[in-house]
């Protein structure tokens, strides 16, 4: 008898001891603020980085033989930056932003006739040069301009064949945006992402997920006021500006747009470090989320209905246009609203002039 007590008292102290290490292991909440930059942030900005390298390397092939074919790979090179850095806007947030590294790398609003001022110039193009320049004159809105002048390959080729100081205009532009990209990079290993791991504090500003879920509403927000409703006569005012269009001059607009929407649902739901699972354990439903994932569907579909360039569709009144624009509205609804609630999220103002 007394064995079989003995046996019940023993049972009993391991169940206690299980729940009390089972009740001490870390959530999905308390892991949040040390994995999401090692999970999200850091490989976002390593492979932008990766792709402006392999740019620059395509550049030098090309001023050595200025061929179709190295030109053509030069463009295919920028839409890979253009699509990396789309993804890493994502995570673009307020501190990141207060040193402009966004602008910095890609403003795409730019101005053709400074740039060839500047390659008027006939000077060396390197980074002393371009850090006294401005963003209107640098960045991959102007390597863009370079490869695909005004929706003209041809005319962009045949000036580069041209003029050897056009092509070091183009390589010190390319350089100029991996300078600040590892200026980015350093930030974040150089001590901020130590002070986003340890931001929990009540205040938006300094708590990092607070701060990274505001980052992919302004995102949404970005995409469907500045990249999307503007240009296309869906906003303030019904006259349409396709000019206005992120990538408007090799038409991949919608290319960028889907990548930033692709990138943010990652961040949301697909990473392995995630919102999701955070909104589905406060809430102890996975309603909201689903709610989510249904909108990003319909987002995506209407995307994957419009069979010509964002600047086309626009010019033709292609219903699909303003579907977007509606289904991008439900889905920042969804983040702001639904999801802020859930994490007890302040949003932030959202800055439609850029992201």
């Amino acid at each position: 008898m007394e064995k079989y007590i003995l046996l019940i008292i023993t049972l009993i102290i391991v169940f206690f001891a299980c729940t009390s290490d089972n009740s001490n292991e870390p959530t999905v909440i308390d892991t949040f603020h040390q994995d999401y930059y090692k999970v999200n942030i850091l490989p976002s900005i390593q492979n932008f980085k990766l792709s402006l390298e392999n740019q620059v390397n395509l550049i030098e092939t090309f001023k050595a033989d200025t061929s179709l074919e190295n030109f053509e790979a030069l463009k295919t090179q920028w839409l890979l930056c253009a699509t990396n850095f789309s993804k890493t806007s994502v995570y673009n947030i307020v501190p990141v932003k207060a040193l402009f590294y966004d602008i910095l790398i890609y403003n795409f609003s730019i101005t053709p006739s400074k740039i060839e001022e500047n390659i008027l110039e006939q000077t060396t193009y390197n980074n002393n040069y371009f850090s006294a320049q401005s963003t209107v004159t640098k960045g991959l809105g102007t390597l863009e301009y370079l490869l695909y002048n005004n929706q003209d390959t041809d005319t962009a080729l045949n000036l580069l064949q041209q003029d050897s100081f056009r092509v070091s205009y183009m390589l010190g532009v390319t350089e100029d945006a991996l300078v600040n990209t590892n200026a980015l990079l350093d930030f974040w290993e150089s001590g901020y992402k130590e002070t986003f791991i340890n931001a929990t504090d009540v205040s938006c500003t300094e708590n990092a997920r607070c701060l990274a879920f505001n980052q992919l509403i302004n995102v949404i927000d970005v995409i469907r006021v500045t990249k999307l409703g503007k240009p296309a006569g869906l906003e303030s005012s019904s006259s349409i500006v396709v000019e206005g269009l992120e990538a408007f001059r090799s038409e991949n607009s919608l290319q960028l747009l889907k990548s930033s929407l692709e990138e943010i649902q990652y961040a949301y739901n697909n990473s392995n470090v995630n919102f999701a699972a955070i909104v589905d354990e406060i809430s102890n439903s996975s309603e909201v989320t689903e709610a989510i994932n249904t909108s990003f569907n319909e987002v995506f579909s209407i995307i994957n209905a419009i069979d010509t360039s964002l600047y086309t569709a626009i010019l033709n009144d292609d219903p699909n246009v303003e579907l977007l624009y509606n289904s991008l509205f439900n889905l920042v609804k969804y983040f702001s609203v639904d999801a802020a609630s859930i994490l007890s999220v302040n949003v932030l103002p959202t800055d439609n002039d850029g992201d």
